[in-house]
């Protein structure tokens, strides 16, 4: 599951509706919170555990298994600024800047270098992502991401694994390469758009075009709605919990990859009236090796 969630943070966190912010504001105000997850296994110490404020709402840090941390920094009006991630030997960080409480542009730096940046474009009526426009440094997929840990990125930015494959495969040599992104939503109740039901993301240069369909259970909600920092896998924009996910991938105009994602969940937390999961099941047709998460909320 992990490389799903926010697979990367994108990008990778907690929870769902708000009290005094509007639904449509991307700010940090859940009110179910994570306390530790797991990966792969319940037994043994959790690979990662929350660190909140004294007043309990406010997210300091995620504290990982190896003793490193992803450190949170918040703007005055409780959006999040900043989340840095200190390594043995290098620094990842992420610099986000909003607008009216959303979120526009987020900057993944190592060492204080830009090596990723994308623009995210907003609905004038429902505030929700249309497109996202992505540029990455070509140098640094290829060589450094390759050869060393990435845990920031990993965690929160996106799907290491997939953008290396495409930028590999691009028959070009671009020093800079693009990708656009573009969400369709399906309306939920009272016509609000809260689950990204298609996107579709676009490589020029490369000549493919990846299409992600999904569907939701209705009747259970994503632990990490409403965390616009939690940009892999979008997984901080959809407000239940993904049932399947259908990829296809197009190189040239010719159908090159289809993949299958099924998702399951188990021992629902019955908190402020919602189904949050207490353990995540995703299972993709690629190995049909199913990957296990596991949440412990606070009380």
């Amino acid at each position: 599951m992990k490389k799903y969630l926010f697979a990367a943070i994108s990008v990778l966190v907690i929870a769902a509706s708000f009290s005094s912010c509007k639904p449509d504001e991307e700010i940090y105000n859940p009110k179910c919170r994570i306390s530790k997850i797991w990966y792969k296994s319940e037994v043994g110490d959790p690979a990662e555990t929350f660190v909140y404020a004294k007043n309990g709402k406010t997210l300091n840090q995620i504290v990982c298994a190896n003793g490193e941390s992803y450190d949170f920094s918040y703007n005055k009006d409780k959006s999040v600024s900043q989340i840095v991630h200190k390594g043995s030997d290098y620094t990842e960080e992420i610099k986000l800047e909003s607008t009216n409480r959303l979120v526009d542009r987020m900057s993944y730096f190592i060492d204080g270098v830009l090596r990723m940046e994308m623009i995210v474009a907003h609905d004038d009526d429902t505030r929700r992502i249309t497109t996202i426009e992505e540029t990455y440094d070509r140098e640094f997929f290829e060589a450094y991401l390759k050869s060393r840990p990435h845990p920031l990125y990993d965690r929160f930015v996106g799907n290491y694994d997939e953008v290396l494959r495409i930028v590999e495969e691009n028959p070009t040599r671009d020093l800079v390469f693009h990708s656009r992104k573009t969400f369709t939503y399906d309306p939920g109740k009272k016509k609000e758009y809260n689950n990204i039901s298609t996107y579709v993301e676009e490589f020029p240069s490369a000549q493919t075009v990846v299409t992600h369909t999904i569907t939701y259970d209705p009747e259970s909600f994503n632990p990490f709605y409403g965390l616009p920092f939690v940009y892999a896998d979008y997984a901080g924009y959809y407000v239940n919990n993904k049932l399947s996910e259908h990829i296809e991938t197009v190189v040239a105009g010719n159908m090159s990859r289809v993949e299958n994602i099924v998702y399951s969940y188990d021992g629902v937390n019955y908190m402020n009236n919602k189904n949050y999961p207490r353990q995540f099941v995703t299972t993709s047709d690629r190995n049909n090796v199913p990957e296990h998460t596991y949440i412990l909320y606070k009380k």
